[in-house]
């Protein structure tokens, strides 16, 4: 299976397609609750946090899964200071996982923040989210236990990775 990954302009993600994917997700994952979701997946204010990298399976079109790149001056910003970068929402539909394309989405959002100066990138995920865990140590993300938080009775675990070459 191949995957095209790009910008939401170059591969014309629509507002239903990214409500969708996140809500199957995070919701059908059990970790965000249907309610949340209606706030937070909402087209417009995902498209407001920042560069949306989508990447859609190349014979049927499908949107397999995006990654959202959140930069300082975003309103969605919760911690990255003057020269940092934060990831938000990867997500994966569950037919397409297992074929490396979470790690192309993480790896196309590590380059497009080098590209644009960035020197460290910023994230967080739930502790049940193993997958993503092992994903982000992977890429070279560092758990970082001093920053992990709670927000909304979850708890947070947080990641950073440095840029520089």
């Amino acid at each position: 299976m191949e995957f095209s990954i790009d910008s939401a302009d170059s591969l014309l993600i629509n507002d239903q397609e990214i409500s969708q994917l996140l809500t199957v997700v995070y919701v059908g994952g059990g970790f965000t609750d249907l309610e949340t979701a209606n706030t937070l997946f909402d087209a417009a204010a995902v498209r407001a946090r920042g560069k949306i990298i989508g990447a859609r399976e190349k014979t049927s079109g499908v949107l397999a899964g995006i990654v959202i790149v959140v930069p300082p001056h975003s309103p969605a910003r919760r911690f990255a200071g003057a020269n940092e970068i934060e990831m938000h929402l990867l997500a994966v539909g569950e037919e397409f996982r297992s074929r490396g394309l979470g790690m192309q989405l993480v790896s196309a959002a590590i380059e497009d923040a080098r590209a644009s100066g960035y020197v460290k990138m910023l994230l967080w995920t739930q502790p049940a989210m193993a997958a993503a865990h092992n994903l982000y140590k992977k890429a070279g993300f560092s758990r970082r236990y001093d920053k992990d938080f709670r927000k909304n009775n979850r708890e947070f675990w947080f990641y950073e990775k440095e840029l520089c070459a």
